[in-house]
Order: structure tokens, then C-alpha cells, then sequence
């Protein structure tokens, strides 16, 4: 049994990981996000301060566009 069969041998995918093209709609969707993801990006970095919680900050908004773009993408 390999590692793309089943229990029964069928195969099986988990959509999961399949790619999924976003419409025309949702790119237009996404963009506005990204702009506003990289005006906020910008007011955090251009702080005077550093630290943990701005590296902490930055990675988290990284992450927060990720799975917005997820669920932008994903969702019908």
C-alpha cells in the first residue's frame, strides 16, 4: 500500500492542500486587504521602539493576512 492509498486503495485527496485560484472578485477583495495590511505594517515598523512585541506584532500580522487570504480564497 502506498502513501496516496486508502484503506480500500482508493485514492484520496484532502482539499486542503489542492490549489485553489481566486476569481477576479476576490483578487480585487484580497488587494484592498493586502493595502491596508501594508499601511499597518509600515506604522509598526516606522516605531521608534523595538523589541519582542514588535517582532511578536509583525509575525502575527503576517499570519493574520495568511489566513485572511485562506478564508477570502476558500470561502463560496
Amino acid at each position: 500500500m502506498n502513501v496516496e492509498s486508502g484503506i480500500r486503495g482508493e485514492m484520496r485527496q484532502n482539499p486542503s492542500f489542492q490549489y485553489v485560484a481566486p476569481s477576479d472578485t476576490r483578487k480585487a477583495i484580497m488587494q484592498v486587504f493586502r493595502d491596508k495590511y501594508q499601511a499597518l505594517f509600515q506604522e509598526i515598523t516606522n516605531m521608534p521602539t523595538y523589541g519582542r512585541g514588535k517582532s511578536k506584532a509583525l509575525e502575527l500580522l503576517e499570519e493574520s493576512a495568511m489566513w485572511l487570504n485562506k478564508n477570502i480564497t476558500r470561502n463560496d
